[in-house]
């Protein structure tokens, strides 16, 4: 019997950080997050999460579920959904229909379904998500911790639960201020020592003048990359950055599509790329992205948004985990709602198949704590 939705649920949560969260871009206190729902007639339900950011895609928690409801649910509705074939197929389809409505913000949405039906697909067939991303590289994941816009004293308060996590490296939010941001690296090295490697990130935030002026005076602090120092459109002071200061330069905010990784590496712009599966429309289009990346001699880091939730935190690691030679993993996004910061460390070495032996992602959202989110039921 073929595997067809016959209800999408969508639910925005909204769940309390435990503390607040304040980089360039904005300052968060919670979650923002939409959750899909996909329920199939075989009694499966896949579950997908968009963490939209209009300042990367465009996209708000009403646009996302505009879309889904508007765009995508006649399409979705009875759809045989019975191999990897189907859903690329489906995908291409949902794309399609965007273009077709002249919209050009939908790339977080279309992530949140391609999450759903690969967890969905993964049940139904009895096999972890993984298996449709590549079998796990073995290699050891170099995991990463950011930084936010903490006092000093809080990092320092955090310290000795940061140490538990084992972390290979720290990446620091930088602002405005170039003092302030020579005096916080200044301060973290110390406080991490010189085995810790650290990178910086600015958020589009900077111009070329300062961000060459800045990225120079803290090359003393060994700083092992600079990510997004200028604005997501300036691909040519990115070429810039990385020939005047030497520098590697990690591109985020410039990079959510195929074809902007093929311009940016065309253009000699950036030596590793932040692949965040939302923003980039989902695992297979991640997939593609990094394949092309690394075809052509690109690094990849996996990166997170702030306050995504496990839903998207497993399929960073499943991301991570098949990817070969991969720079950094920073999925600890929730930490910022969990009270135990132990035993989170994703070891990539010695990890076998029956580490993610569950089906699809490899759990289900309780209806517990679906209820305590706000819901809407798609009608057909």
């Amino acid at each position: 019997m073929s595997m067809k939705i016959v209800k999408i649920n969508l639910y925005q949560c909204k769940t309390p950080f435990k503390f607040p969260v304040h980089t360039p871009h904005t300052r968060r206190i919670h979650a923002d997050s939409i959750i899909v729902e996909l329920q199939f007639n075989k009694g499966i339900s896949g579950f997908g999460e968009s963490a939209p950011r209009p300042y990367v895609t465009g996209e708000t928690c009403s646009s996302v579920v505009n879309t889904i409801q508007n765009h995508f649910s006649k399409i979705l509705f009875h759809r045989e959904i019975n191999s990897l074939g189907n859903i690329e197929n489906t995908m291409n389809l949902l794309e399609k229909e965007c273009h077709n409505k002249k919209s050009a913000t939908f790339n977080s949405a279309l992530g949140a379904i391609d999450i759903a039906l690969l967890d969905a697909l993964g049940k139904f067939q009895g096999v972890p998500l993984h298996n449709y991303l590549g079998p796990f590289t073995g290699d050891k994941i170099s995991c990463s911790l950011s930084l936010p816009f903490f006092h000093n004293i809080i990092i320092k308060e955090l310290y000795h639960k940061i140490q538990l996590l084992e972390l290979d490296s720290i990446k620091i939010i930088m602002g405005k201020l170039e003092n302030d941001n020579i005096e916080r690296v200044k301060f973290i090295r110390s406080l991490f020592g010189d085995h810790m490697e650290i990178r910086i990130e600015a958020n589009g935030k900077w111009s070329l003048k300062q961000a060459i002026s800045t990225i120079e005076k803290l090359k003393r602090f060994n700083i092992a990359g600079v990510e997004q120092p200028l604005a997501g459109n300036n691909i040519e002071g990115l070429r810039e950055i990385r020939n005047i200061t030497g520098i590697p330069v990690i591109v985020d905010e410039s990079m959510c599509t195929l074809s902007d990784v093929k311009h940016l590496i065309e253009m000699e712009a950036c030596d590793i790329i932040n692949i965040k599966i939302s923003k980039c429309g989902g695992l297979l289009k991640s997939k593609r992205i990094k394949d092309f990346a690394q075809s052509r001699n690109v690094r990849c880091q996996v990166g997170t948004h702030v306050g995504e939730t496990s839903i998207l935190g497993k399929a960073g690691q499943y991301f991570a985990m098949t990817t070969h030679n991969l720079f950094c993993f920073e999925g600890f996004s929730h930490l910022l709602f969990d009270n135990s910061w132990e035993n989170h460390l994703i070891e990539g070495q010695n990890k076998t198949k029956d580490t993610f032996s569950d089906f699809g992602l490899g759990f289900d959202l309780s209806d517990q704590t679906l209820k305590l989110m706000c819901s809407l039921e798609i009608k057909q």
